[in-house]
Protein backbone atom coordinates (compact mmCIF):
# COMPACT_ATOMS: atom_id res chain seq x y z
CA UNK A 1 0.00 0.00 0.00
CA UNK A 2 1.64 3.82 -1.08
CA UNK A 3 1.83 5.44 2.44
CA UNK A 4 2.61 8.58 1.41
CA UNK A 5 -0.90 10.46 2.54
CA UNK A 6 -0.20 13.69 -0.20
CA UNK A 7 0.46 11.27 -2.95
CA UNK A 8 -2.28 9.11 -2.30
CA UNK A 9 -5.26 11.90 -1.98
CA UNK A 10 -4.15 12.88 -5.17
CA UNK A 11 -4.67 9.94 -7.06
CA UNK A 12 -8.08 9.33 -5.07
CA UNK A 13 -9.25 13.08 -6.52
CA UNK A 14 -7.71 11.82 -9.77
CA UNK A 15 -9.73 9.25 -10.42
CA UNK A 16 -12.72 10.34 -8.27
CA UNK A 17 -13.30 12.81 -11.25
CA UNK A 18 -11.65 10.60 -14.12
CA UNK A 19 -15.18 9.45 -15.29
CA UNK A 20 -16.45 12.91 -16.11
CA UNK A 21 -13.73 14.65 -16.51
CA UNK A 22 -12.42 12.16 -19.60
CA UNK A 23 -15.74 12.31 -20.97
CA UNK A 24 -16.40 16.25 -21.29
CA UNK A 25 -12.64 17.46 -21.42
CA UNK A 26 -10.27 16.36 -25.01
CA UNK A 27 -7.16 14.79 -23.65
CA UNK A 28 -8.51 14.15 -20.02
CA UNK A 29 -8.32 10.23 -20.90
CA UNK A 30 -5.27 10.18 -22.37
CA UNK A 31 -3.76 11.86 -20.32
CA UNK A 32 -5.04 10.79 -16.58
CA UNK A 33 -4.24 6.89 -18.60
CA UNK A 34 -0.64 8.02 -19.21
CA UNK A 35 -0.22 9.51 -15.64
CA UNK A 36 -1.20 6.22 -14.42
CA UNK A 37 1.17 4.55 -16.27
CA UNK A 38 4.07 6.03 -15.30
CA UNK A 39 3.36 5.50 -11.78
CA UNK A 40 2.69 1.70 -12.11
CA UNK A 41 5.67 1.70 -14.24
CA UNK A 42 7.48 3.82 -11.31
CA UNK A 43 5.82 1.80 -8.11
CA UNK A 44 4.05 -0.91 -9.26
CA UNK A 45 6.15 -3.76 -9.77
CA UNK A 46 8.28 -3.38 -6.80
CA UNK A 47 8.18 -6.25 -4.59
CA UNK A 48 6.71 -7.62 -2.94
CA UNK A 49 4.56 -8.01 -6.02
CA UNK A 50 0.46 -7.97 -6.30
CA UNK A 51 -1.48 -11.46 -6.58
CA UNK A 52 -3.38 -11.71 -9.61
CA UNK A 53 -5.79 -14.33 -10.33
CA UNK A 54 -5.01 -16.86 -13.24
CA UNK A 55 -8.23 -15.36 -15.33
CA UNK A 56 -6.46 -11.88 -14.86
CA UNK A 57 -2.99 -13.03 -15.88
CA UNK A 58 -4.30 -14.73 -19.15
CA UNK A 59 -6.28 -11.23 -19.95
CA UNK A 60 -2.69 -9.28 -19.57
CA UNK A 61 -1.61 -12.26 -22.21
CA UNK A 62 -4.08 -11.36 -24.37
CA UNK A 63 -3.30 -7.81 -24.25
CA UNK A 64 -0.21 -8.75 -25.38
CA UNK A 65 -1.10 -10.85 -28.28
CA UNK A 66 -3.46 -7.85 -29.74
CA UNK A 67 -0.49 -5.33 -30.24
CA UNK A 68 1.52 -8.98 -31.46
CA UNK A 69 -0.78 -10.09 -33.99
CA UNK A 70 -1.18 -6.40 -35.57
CA UNK A 71 3.02 -6.11 -36.07
CA UNK A 72 2.93 -9.96 -37.45
CA UNK A 73 0.03 -8.88 -40.06
CA UNK A 74 1.82 -5.91 -40.86
CA UNK A 75 5.45 -7.80 -41.33
CA UNK A 76 4.14 -10.18 -43.26
CA UNK A 77 2.10 -8.45 -45.41
CA UNK A 78 4.54 -5.96 -46.14
CA UNK A 79 6.65 -8.73 -47.43
CA UNK A 80 4.15 -10.08 -49.25
CA UNK A 81 3.18 -7.01 -50.64
CA UNK A 82 -0.09 -6.71 -49.82
CA UNK A 83 0.64 -3.58 -47.50
CA UNK A 84 2.03 -1.28 -48.90
CA UNK A 85 4.09 0.44 -45.63
CA UNK A 86 3.93 0.68 -41.92
CA UNK A 87 2.99 3.63 -40.09
CA UNK A 88 3.29 3.83 -35.93
CA UNK A 89 -0.28 5.06 -35.90
CA UNK A 90 -1.61 1.86 -37.00
CA UNK A 91 -0.05 0.31 -33.96
CA UNK A 92 -0.92 3.34 -31.53
CA UNK A 93 -4.44 2.15 -30.29
CA UNK A 94 -3.03 -1.55 -29.22
CA UNK A 95 -0.21 -0.27 -27.73
CA UNK A 96 -2.09 1.73 -25.59
CA UNK A 97 -4.06 -0.73 -24.21
CA UNK A 98 -0.54 -2.75 -22.57
CA UNK A 99 -0.64 0.32 -20.21
CA UNK A 100 -3.35 -1.90 -18.35
CA UNK A 101 -0.76 -4.30 -16.83
CA UNK A 102 1.11 -1.62 -15.17
CA UNK A 103 -2.04 0.46 -14.20
CA UNK A 104 -3.24 -2.81 -12.55
CA UNK A 105 -0.44 -3.34 -11.00
CA UNK A 106 -0.77 -0.08 -9.54
CA UNK A 107 -4.11 -0.20 -8.16
CA UNK A 108 -3.27 -3.28 -6.44
CA UNK A 109 -0.53 -1.54 -4.27
CA UNK A 110 -2.84 1.66 -4.29
CA UNK A 111 -5.55 -0.62 -2.37
CA UNK A 112 -8.20 1.60 -4.09
CA UNK A 113 -11.02 2.25 -1.65
CA UNK A 114 -14.34 1.81 -2.68
CA UNK A 115 -15.96 5.22 -2.57
CA UNK A 116 -13.68 6.02 -5.33
CA UNK A 117 -15.56 4.14 -7.61
CA UNK A 118 -19.26 4.94 -6.71
CA UNK A 119 -18.45 8.41 -6.33
CA UNK A 120 -16.53 8.63 -9.56
CA UNK A 121 -18.95 7.10 -11.71
CA UNK A 122 -21.99 8.68 -9.93
CA UNK A 123 -20.64 12.61 -10.72
CA UNK A 124 -19.52 11.34 -14.12
CA UNK A 125 -23.31 10.50 -14.69
CA UNK A 126 -24.56 13.52 -13.22
CA UNK A 127 -22.25 16.24 -14.82
CA UNK A 128 -22.86 14.08 -17.93
CA UNK A 129 -26.60 15.01 -17.80
CA UNK A 130 -26.18 18.63 -16.32
CA UNK A 131 -23.81 19.02 -19.51
CA UNK A 132 -26.11 17.64 -22.04
CA UNK A 133 -29.21 19.37 -20.99
CA UNK A 134 -27.09 22.98 -20.89
CA UNK A 135 -25.69 22.23 -24.47
CA UNK A 136 -28.86 20.86 -25.92
CA UNK A 137 -31.14 23.84 -24.45
CA UNK A 138 -28.87 26.60 -23.97
CA UNK A 139 -25.55 26.72 -26.42
CA UNK A 140 -27.74 25.18 -29.55
CA UNK A 141 -25.22 23.64 -31.92
CA UNK A 142 -27.57 21.10 -32.74
CA UNK A 143 -29.87 18.41 -31.18
CA UNK A 144 -26.99 15.55 -30.78
CA UNK A 145 -25.12 16.27 -28.10
CA UNK A 146 -21.33 16.16 -28.85
CA UNK A 147 -19.44 16.21 -24.91
CA UNK A 148 -15.63 15.89 -25.28
CA UNK A 149 -15.25 14.46 -29.16
CA UNK A 150 -18.45 13.12 -30.64
CA UNK A 151 -21.66 11.87 -29.73
CA UNK A 152 -21.65 8.19 -30.05
CA UNK A 153 -18.58 8.24 -27.36
CA UNK A 154 -20.08 10.86 -24.73
CA UNK A 155 -23.92 8.44 -25.24
CA UNK A 156 -22.02 5.50 -24.90
CA UNK A 157 -20.09 6.32 -21.98
CA UNK A 158 -22.94 8.38 -20.59
CA UNK A 159 -24.98 5.15 -20.97
CA UNK A 160 -22.27 2.67 -18.80
CA UNK A 161 -21.70 5.22 -16.28
CA UNK A 162 -25.54 5.88 -15.29
CA UNK A 163 -25.44 1.94 -14.88
CA UNK A 164 -22.33 1.35 -13.20
CA UNK A 165 -23.52 4.11 -10.48
CA UNK A 166 -26.35 2.24 -9.83
CA UNK A 167 -24.82 -0.70 -9.03
CA UNK A 168 -23.41 1.30 -5.71
CA UNK A 169 -27.06 2.15 -4.78
CA UNK A 170 -26.30 -0.21 -1.37
CA UNK A 171 -23.22 1.53 -0.87
CA UNK A 172 -24.70 4.49 -0.35
CA UNK A 173 -27.79 3.41 1.45
CA UNK A 174 -25.52 1.82 4.43
CA UNK A 175 -23.60 5.35 4.77
CA UNK A 176 -27.32 7.35 5.19
CA UNK A 177 -30.67 6.90 3.58
CA UNK A 178 -30.48 10.35 2.36
CA UNK A 179 -26.79 9.35 -0.18
CA UNK A 180 -29.32 7.33 -2.48
CA UNK A 181 -29.93 10.49 -3.98
CA UNK A 182 -26.60 10.05 -5.64
CA UNK A 183 -26.65 6.98 -7.54
CA UNK A 184 -30.01 7.68 -8.74
CA UNK A 185 -29.39 11.42 -9.78
CA UNK A 186 -26.21 10.17 -11.98
CA UNK A 187 -28.45 7.11 -13.23
CA UNK A 188 -30.81 9.47 -14.19
CA UNK A 189 -28.60 11.89 -15.73
CA UNK A 190 -26.26 10.16 -17.18
CA UNK A 191 -29.53 8.16 -18.74
CA UNK A 192 -30.25 11.52 -20.01
CA UNK A 193 -27.05 12.46 -21.47
CA UNK A 194 -26.89 9.40 -23.85
CA UNK A 195 -30.29 10.37 -24.64
CA UNK A 196 -29.61 13.66 -26.01
CA UNK A 197 -27.15 12.33 -27.71
CA UNK A 198 -29.29 10.40 -30.28
CA UNK A 199 -26.54 7.19 -30.25
CA UNK A 200 -28.73 5.03 -31.31
CA UNK A 201 -25.62 2.04 -30.75
CA UNK A 202 -25.23 2.54 -27.58
CA UNK A 203 -29.19 2.50 -26.45
CA UNK A 204 -28.83 -1.16 -27.87
CA UNK A 205 -27.34 -2.42 -24.45
CA UNK A 206 -29.91 -0.93 -22.38
CA UNK A 207 -31.74 -4.57 -22.61
CA UNK A 208 -28.45 -6.42 -21.20
CA UNK A 209 -27.51 -3.50 -18.41
CA UNK A 210 -31.28 -3.89 -16.95
CA UNK A 211 -31.25 -7.23 -16.54
CA UNK A 212 -27.39 -7.00 -14.94
CA UNK A 213 -29.02 -4.60 -12.66
CA UNK A 214 -32.24 -6.64 -11.61
CA UNK A 215 -29.93 -9.69 -10.86
CA UNK A 216 -28.02 -7.56 -8.62
CA UNK A 217 -30.47 -5.32 -6.89
CA UNK A 218 -33.53 -7.64 -7.50
CA UNK A 219 -33.13 -9.80 -4.46
CA UNK A 220 -31.19 -7.31 -1.83
CA UNK A 221 -33.90 -4.07 -2.81
CA UNK A 222 -37.39 -3.57 -1.27
CA UNK A 223 -39.94 -3.56 -4.15
CA UNK A 224 -40.62 -0.03 -3.57
CA UNK A 225 -36.77 0.83 -3.92
CA UNK A 226 -36.67 -1.33 -7.48
CA UNK A 227 -40.15 0.67 -8.43
CA UNK A 228 -37.85 3.84 -7.98
CA UNK A 229 -34.51 2.72 -10.08
CA UNK A 230 -37.31 1.59 -12.91
CA UNK A 231 -39.59 4.46 -12.66
CA UNK A 232 -36.08 6.80 -13.34
CA UNK A 233 -35.32 5.03 -15.85
CA UNK A 234 -38.43 4.62 -17.36
CA UNK A 235 -38.85 8.39 -17.11
CA UNK A 236 -36.03 10.06 -18.72
CA UNK A 237 -36.94 7.35 -21.59
CA UNK A 238 -40.33 8.48 -21.85
CA UNK A 239 -40.05 12.25 -21.67
CA UNK A 240 -37.01 12.13 -24.45
CA UNK A 241 -39.33 10.36 -26.78
CA UNK A 242 -42.19 12.27 -26.07
CA UNK A 243 -40.61 15.62 -26.21
CA UNK A 244 -40.26 16.45 -29.87
CA UNK A 245 -37.04 18.38 -29.37
CA UNK A 246 -35.19 15.99 -28.32
CA UNK A 247 -34.85 14.18 -31.59
CA UNK A 248 -35.02 10.44 -30.07
CA UNK A 249 -38.08 9.79 -31.99
CA UNK A 250 -36.47 10.71 -34.92
CA UNK A 251 -33.84 8.57 -34.52
CA UNK A 252 -36.11 5.73 -34.58
CA UNK A 253 -37.66 6.99 -37.52
CA UNK A 254 -34.09 7.41 -39.30
CA UNK A 255 -33.57 4.07 -38.70
CA UNK A 256 -36.43 2.67 -40.17
CA UNK A 257 -35.93 4.87 -43.00
CA UNK A 258 -32.06 3.87 -43.64
CA UNK A 259 -32.94 0.35 -43.47
CA UNK A 260 -35.48 0.83 -46.49
CA UNK A 261 -33.27 3.09 -48.44
CA UNK A 262 -30.62 0.27 -48.16
CA UNK A 263 -33.08 -2.15 -49.33
CA UNK A 264 -33.36 -0.22 -52.19
CA UNK A 265 -30.02 0.50 -53.14
CA UNK A 266 -29.95 3.70 -52.10
CA UNK A 267 -27.06 4.43 -49.75
CA UNK A 268 -25.43 7.77 -49.17
CA UNK A 269 -22.73 9.45 -46.70
CA UNK A 270 -26.35 10.52 -44.82
CA UNK A 271 -27.39 7.20 -44.34
CA UNK A 272 -25.53 5.92 -41.04
CA UNK A 273 -27.54 2.86 -41.15
CA UNK A 274 -26.75 2.09 -44.86
CA UNK A 275 -23.29 3.14 -44.70
CA UNK A 276 -22.87 0.64 -41.93
CA UNK A 277 -23.91 -1.99 -43.67
CA UNK A 278 -22.15 -1.52 -46.90
CA UNK A 279 -19.30 -0.96 -44.91
CA UNK A 280 -19.57 -4.83 -43.09
CA UNK A 281 -20.07 -6.30 -46.24
CA UNK A 282 -17.29 -4.81 -47.90
CA UNK A 283 -15.05 -6.21 -44.89
CA UNK A 284 -15.95 -9.31 -45.82
CA UNK A 285 -15.51 -9.22 -49.49
CA UNK A 286 -11.48 -8.03 -47.99
CA UNK A 287 -10.83 -11.10 -46.51
CA UNK A 288 -11.96 -13.54 -48.54
CA UNK A 289 -8.30 -14.18 -49.68
CA UNK A 290 -6.14 -13.43 -46.22
CA UNK A 291 -8.86 -15.33 -43.57
CA UNK A 292 -5.95 -15.58 -41.36
CA UNK A 293 -4.39 -12.88 -40.57
CA UNK A 294 -6.44 -10.09 -42.62
CA UNK A 295 -5.25 -7.67 -45.14
CA UNK A 296 -2.73 -5.45 -42.64
CA UNK A 297 -3.58 -2.55 -40.51
CA UNK A 298 -4.34 0.32 -41.85
CA UNK A 299 -4.98 -1.36 -45.24
CA UNK A 300 -9.29 -1.07 -45.17
CA UNK A 301 -9.54 2.31 -47.02
CA UNK A 302 -6.74 2.12 -49.46
CA UNK A 303 -8.65 -1.31 -50.09
CA UNK A 304 -11.99 0.58 -50.54
CA UNK A 305 -10.75 2.80 -52.70
CA UNK A 306 -9.14 -0.04 -54.67
CA UNK A 307 -12.25 -1.84 -55.02
CA UNK A 308 -14.03 1.09 -55.71
CA UNK A 309 -11.96 2.18 -59.41
CA UNK A 310 -11.85 -1.76 -60.15
CA UNK A 311 -16.00 -1.37 -60.25
CA UNK A 312 -16.43 -4.04 -57.12
CA UNK A 313 -17.96 -1.56 -54.69
CA UNK A 314 -22.24 -0.85 -55.44
CA UNK A 315 -22.16 2.97 -53.72
CA UNK A 316 -19.57 6.01 -54.12
CA UNK A 317 -16.35 5.48 -52.50
CA UNK A 318 -17.46 8.30 -49.48
CA UNK A 319 -19.87 5.91 -47.96
CA UNK A 320 -17.29 3.60 -46.92
CA UNK A 321 -15.66 6.09 -44.69
CA UNK A 322 -12.02 5.23 -43.65
CA UNK A 323 -12.86 2.24 -41.28
CA UNK A 324 -16.08 0.44 -40.98
CA UNK A 325 -17.94 1.11 -37.84
CA UNK A 326 -17.64 -2.12 -36.18
CA UNK A 327 -14.90 -3.25 -34.00
CA UNK A 328 -15.19 -6.96 -35.07
CA UNK A 329 -15.03 -6.79 -38.38
CA UNK A 330 -11.98 -3.82 -38.40
CA UNK A 331 -9.73 -6.34 -36.67
CA UNK A 332 -10.90 -9.13 -38.87
CA UNK A 333 -10.04 -7.24 -41.79
CA UNK A 334 -6.45 -5.81 -40.14
CA UNK A 335 -5.35 -9.49 -38.75
CA UNK A 336 -8.01 -11.87 -39.51
CA UNK A 337 -9.15 -14.44 -37.62
CA UNK A 338 -6.29 -14.74 -35.03
CA UNK A 339 -6.79 -11.11 -34.12
CA UNK A 340 -10.43 -11.46 -33.85
CA UNK A 341 -10.05 -14.43 -31.40
CA UNK A 342 -7.91 -12.30 -29.42
CA UNK A 343 -10.16 -9.31 -29.40
CA UNK A 344 -13.02 -11.54 -28.32
CA UNK A 345 -10.82 -12.87 -25.41
CA UNK A 346 -10.20 -9.51 -24.19
CA UNK A 347 -13.75 -7.98 -24.32
CA UNK A 348 -15.38 -11.85 -22.92
CA UNK A 349 -12.89 -12.89 -20.82
CA UNK A 350 -13.36 -9.98 -18.17
CA UNK A 351 -17.22 -10.65 -18.17
CA UNK A 352 -16.16 -14.60 -17.10
CA UNK A 353 -14.24 -13.22 -14.17
CA UNK A 354 -16.62 -10.80 -13.25
CA UNK A 355 -18.90 -13.81 -13.01
CA UNK A 356 -16.63 -16.34 -11.17
CA UNK A 357 -16.23 -13.84 -8.79
CA UNK A 358 -20.04 -13.09 -8.03
CA UNK A 359 -21.02 -16.94 -7.87
CA UNK A 360 -18.19 -17.49 -5.40
CA UNK A 361 -19.33 -14.65 -3.09
CA UNK A 362 -23.02 -15.52 -2.83
CA UNK A 363 -24.85 -14.43 -1.33
CA UNK A 364 -23.57 -10.98 -1.23
CA UNK A 365 -21.85 -10.73 -4.27
CA UNK A 366 -19.60 -7.22 -4.99
CA UNK A 367 -21.12 -4.79 -6.38
CA UNK A 368 -17.98 -3.85 -7.54
CA UNK A 369 -18.34 -7.06 -10.28
CA UNK A 370 -21.76 -6.35 -11.66
CA UNK A 371 -19.86 -2.75 -11.87
CA UNK A 372 -17.61 -4.80 -14.25
CA UNK A 373 -20.39 -6.39 -16.32
CA UNK A 374 -22.11 -3.02 -17.25
CA UNK A 375 -18.22 -2.00 -18.66
CA UNK A 376 -17.94 -5.20 -20.20
CA UNK A 377 -21.01 -5.75 -21.91
CA UNK A 378 -21.21 -2.54 -22.95
CA UNK A 379 -17.94 -2.24 -24.66
CA UNK A 380 -18.95 -5.90 -26.30
CA UNK A 381 -22.47 -4.18 -27.49
CA UNK A 382 -20.90 -0.57 -28.48
CA UNK A 383 -18.34 -2.40 -30.69
CA UNK A 384 -20.70 -4.10 -33.18
CA UNK A 385 -21.80 -0.48 -34.27
CA UNK A 386 -18.19 1.32 -33.53
CA UNK A 387 -14.99 1.07 -33.98
CA UNK A 388 -14.39 1.42 -30.19
CA UNK A 389 -10.98 0.31 -29.99
CA UNK A 390 -9.76 2.39 -32.35
CA UNK A 391 -10.46 5.96 -29.99
CA UNK A 392 -8.81 6.69 -27.38
CA UNK A 393 -11.07 7.99 -25.08
CA UNK A 394 -12.68 4.31 -25.35
CA UNK A 395 -9.23 2.66 -24.46
CA UNK A 396 -8.85 5.31 -21.71
CA UNK A 397 -12.09 4.42 -20.30
CA UNK A 398 -11.52 0.67 -20.58
CA UNK A 399 -8.79 0.07 -19.10
CA UNK A 400 -8.75 2.32 -16.42
CA UNK A 401 -11.31 1.34 -15.35
CA UNK A 402 -11.21 -2.19 -16.23
CA UNK A 403 -8.04 -2.07 -13.82
CA UNK A 404 -10.30 -0.71 -11.08
CA UNK A 405 -13.00 -3.12 -11.11
CA UNK A 406 -11.17 -6.35 -11.25
CA UNK A 407 -8.84 -4.50 -8.06
CA UNK A 408 -11.78 -3.91 -6.01
CA UNK A 409 -14.28 -6.81 -6.77
CA UNK A 410 -10.74 -8.96 -6.12
CA UNK A 411 -10.55 -7.17 -2.53
CA UNK A 412 -14.53 -8.10 -2.03
CA UNK A 413 -13.58 -11.86 -2.71
CA UNK A 414 -10.58 -11.76 -0.39
CA UNK A 415 -12.97 -10.19 2.37
CA UNK A 416 -15.73 -12.66 1.85
CA UNK A 417 -13.46 -15.67 2.16
CA UNK A 418 -11.91 -14.91 5.32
Amino acid sequence: MIQNKYFRSSLVALLILFPAMANLYKNMGSGTLILLTLAGLGVGFRSPRPVFSRGEKWLMGFFVAYLSVYLLSAGLHVLTGVLGEIRGRHFEKEAYLLTFIPIGFFFRRLQVPQRVLWWGVSLGGILAGCYAMADFGWIDIGYRVRGAYNPIMFGCLSLTMAFMAIQGYRFFRRRHVLLVSVPLAGFFLGTVASILTGSRGAWIATVAFFGITLCHLGKNLRRLELALIAGTFCLALLGAYLVPSTGVADRFHLARNDLQKYARGDVTVENSVGLRLASWKACLQMVKKHPLLGIGPGNYRPTIVAMSKAGRLPYAVDVYYTQPHNIYLAVLVDSGITGLAVLLAILFLPVGIFFDRIRRTKPDPPAAAYAGLILSVGYIHFGLTETIFGRNLFVAFYVIMLSMLLTLSAASETAAGQ
